[in-house]
């Protein structure tokens, strides 16, 4: 009984970090667009930041309606702040050698990023409204395709960096 509540506790703390992870990006995500229209101009006509349903029926995991003049920037919006979150978490995590809530700089700055950027990364091949695909349209696809594929490699890259240093910080002061 007792390693069925320990799994039913775990399951539960997953579930919840998935359910804020989900949120936190998808919030990131369409806010990146809404924020990069507002820089440009232009006023957001509808936003959505969090999951739900449309009224003919439609599920939608976030959306921001926006005026048909925006540049690419504002399609790019959110894969800008992608890296902007990366370079800021591995500022921070240079600077610091040991942090208290090193898995949680991991996961909302690196993971969250890494996420979003494969989602809609290939989402760009197949679905024509989406961000990438736009971005195809607008820009020559081998700077779209270099931008993505370096960025998900560099975060990768980073991920295990630091997963690799923090580990060595462990285990030196085991010893």
């Amino acid at each position: 009984m007792k390693k069925i509540l320990k799994f039913l506790s775990l399951f539960i703390k997953v579930l919840i970090g998935i359910i804020i992870l989900f949120l936190w990006t998808n919030s990131r995500h369409e806010g990146s667009h809404a924020l990069m229209a507002y820089l440009e101009g232009f006023q957001v006509v509808d936003y959505a930041l969090l999951p739900g349903i449309h009224e003919g029926g439609g599920f939608y995991f976030g959306y921001v309606l926006l005026p048909r003049e925006v540049s690419w920037l504002t399609f790019a919006g959110p894969f800008i702040s992608d890296l902007i979150l990366v370079l800021i978490v591995s500022f921070i995590l240079f600077q610091y050698r040991t942090i208290r809530f090193f898995n949680v700089f991991i996961l909302f700055g690196f993971i969250s990023p890494l996420i979003e950027l494969i989602y809609n990364y290939q989402g760009g091949f197949w679905r024509m409204t989406s961000d990438v695909y736009r971005l195809h349209k607008d820009l020559p696809s081998a700077i779209v395709h270099l931008y993505f594929i370096s960025l998900i490699v560099g975060v990768i890259f980073m991920i295990q960096f630091f997963r690799k240093r923090r580990l060595e910080i462990v285990n030196s002061n085991d010893n």
